[in-house]
Parts: structure tokens; C-alpha cells; sequence
């Protein structure tokens, strides 16, 4: 089983760091490995320091935060060997670095069926971006062109005005990335590691011009976002599901989903369907696999998921339905 790789990238001072601080104290049950170019800016709190040498940190949560003294590849090898029980590595980039040639890296031949990249995420200083001299912002717009999903970060900052700005000058550089305001870099797990199946409304961070409907209220820095799950006993023909999930996703952050299908030929499969912002992939699961029945669970922001459009969608989808 190969390990998911999360990949956050943002230009210096964005909030990644902050990102990470709060991961590694709440991990939410998963061994996490970090691997960051200076641990020593995360100040973990010491109580959470089981043991630690020059270039690593193993955590009492079960994760572990490394240094990257090497190439990329190469600490990635010697996390997986050093730790075959994580669940998940999570990867700073530096400031300066650009995203695409680093999710290359990730990809690469030389790590292939042992990782898999689950997410490029880049943060973005809502309030510091219009500051930038051309150079930095030449560099800012490269890492959030390979991103999926763009967190503006440090929305309380900024006016609603200004925000929109914000959101149109980057709709001109990526123009199909979703885009999510935050405050101090918060944000649901399941928007970094994946949907989990919950019918309760989950939240975001917001603020002033973080683009939402909601009143915000004197250190308030939530509000909604939805999560939504429908499954299916039946099987579903494989074409009208791909249309209809190109469809339901483009108002998602995140979608998952393990979908008994009947393709094209007429033979059925299992397959494995991942959603992070933009970015689909469909996996056919390897043989043994098995499910009594098809899930799809998602989450969005507000008024992005509509269950009841989703569902009558997707009930079209089951085999025998007359198209």
C-alpha cells in the first residue's frame, strides 16, 4: 500500500509553519511524517519530544519530524525505511522553492508504488501578497500555479474588497484551483488527508472577506463547511459516473470514494476515486479487493455541496438506469 504524500508550498511568511505546528500537536490518530527544511521553526513543545537526534524528532503521538539534509528522493527513501508504519508524510517546502519540479520529485520512478502524491496545498498571505515586489510575486504566482487547493490565508486581515482582488488576480494565474480563506491556517483534516463520511456540518476559518455569507462575530474564526456521503447497493455504469462526478466536483475541496462499477465491455471492477481541489484520479483496486457497495463522500465549502442535486445525479448513474 503505498503512503499518501501532502505537499504544502507558500512564499515565506504564508502560515505553512503555523499549518504544521497544529498538525504535529493533534495528528488526529495518524503517524505522521514531516519532513521540513529546519524543524528547529516548528518549536514542538518539548513534553511532545519522546527522542531526538540532529536531523530528526520522534514525536510521542506516533509521528516523526525529519530535516531534508539531502535530496529529496533520497530522505523520502530513509523515512519509509526508518518508519514503515506511517500513515501519512507530510512535506514543507521552502519558501523559495517552486512547486511543479518538486511534485515531479515526488512522483518520480524511483518512489513509485511505495508513495503517492495526495495533494499539492499552497498558502497564500492574503494581506502580505499585494506587497510583494515583482520577483517575490513572480515566484508566489509559480507555486500557486501547481497547487490544487489555494488557502488564503489571514482573511480577518484583509477587507472584503480587497479579498475579491485577491481572488481575481489569482483566478487570472489558476483559474480552476479552489480557493479557501483561512485564519492562522486553520482548516478541517479532511481538506488535507481526505473526506471522512459525517453528516454534521464541519467548519472553516474565516473572516472579513473570506468570501462567505456568515456574520462574523468577534473571535469567531469558523464557519460552515459540509460534508456529504451517498452509497449505492447497485452497480454503476462506469461512463455516466465519471460525467457525473466531473460535474459534482467542481464545487468540492475533497472527495473519496471505492465505487463498484460495470464498464464499457460489460465486465465489472472496483475502483478508487480521489478528489483533491481540481485534480481526479480513478484507481482500479487490485484483485482480492472487494465491497458490498458503492460510497462517494465528499466536502465543500457552504452552499458547494447540494445533496439533493448530488444524489439525483447519482442515482442515474446505477446500472440498468435508462441514461
Amino acid at each position: 500500500m503505498s503512503v499518501p504524500v501532502t505537499v504544502l508550498t507558500g512564499f515565506l511568511g504564508a502560515g505553512k509553519t503555523t499549518l504544521l505546528r497544529a498538525l504535529l500537536r493533534d495528528p488526529g490518530g495518524l503517524k505522521i511524517g514531516v519532513l521540513v527544511n529546519d524543524f528547529g521553526e516548528i518549536n514542538i513543545d518539548a513534553a511532545l519530544v519522546v527522542e531526538g537526534q540532529a536531523d530528526s524528532l520522534t514525536l510521542s503521538n506516533g509521528c516523526v519530524c525529519c530535516t531534508i539534509q539531502t535530496e529529496l528522493v533520497e530522505a523520502i527513501e530513509k523515512l519509509l525505511r526508518d518508519r514503515p508504519d506511517l500513515d501519512r508524510i507530510v512535506i514543507e517546502a521552502s519558501g523559495v522553492s517552486r512547486a511543479l519540479p518538486l511534485a515531479d520529485l515526488v512522483e518520480s520512478e524511483a518512489l513509485a508504488g511505495r508513495i503517492r502524491l495526495d495533494g499539492m496545498f499552497c498558502l497564500v498571505d492574503a494581506a502580505g501578497f499585494p506587497e510583494l515586489d515583482f520577483a517575490a510575486t513572480e515566484l508566489a504566482l509559480d507555486q500557486i500555479t501547481g497547487a490544487d487547493v489555494i488557502l488564503l490565508n489571514k482573511a480577518d486581515l484583509v477587507s472584503e474588497a480587497d479579498m475579491a482582488a485577491l481572488k481575481s488576480r489569482l483566478s487570472g494565474v489558476q483559474g480552476s484551483a479552489r480557493m479557501l480563506p483561512c485564519v492562522a491556517a486553520e482548516l478541517p483534516r479532511e481538506v488535507l488527508f481526505g473526506a471522512v463520511e459525517r453528516s454534521a456540518p464541519r467548519h472553516h476559518g474565516h473572516g472579513p472577506g473570506c468570501g462567505c455569507d456568515h456574520p462574523h462575530a468577534s473571535g469567531d474564526h469558523l464557519s460552515a463547511f459540509t460534508s456529504w456521503s451517498w452509497h449505492s447497493a447497485e452497480l454503476l455504469d462506469e461512463a455516466r459516473l465519471r460525467r457525473a462526478l466531473r460535474d459534482i466536483g467542481r464545487g468540492l475541496l475533497r472527495a473519496k470514494g471505492v465505487l463498484r462499477v460495470v464498464r464499457g465491455d460489460g465486465h465489472s471492477a472496483l475502483l478508487e476515486y480521489q478528489q483533491v481541489g481540481r485534480r481526479a484520479r480513478w484507481t482500479e483496486m487490485p484483485p482480492g479487493a472487494e465491497a458490498t457497495e458503492s460510497l462517494l463522500v465528499t466536502i465543500g465549502l457552504g452552499d458547494a455541496v447540494d445533496p439533493d442535486r448530488f444524489a439525483a445525479l447519482l442515482e442515474t448513474c446505477r446500472d440498468g438506469v435508462a441514461a
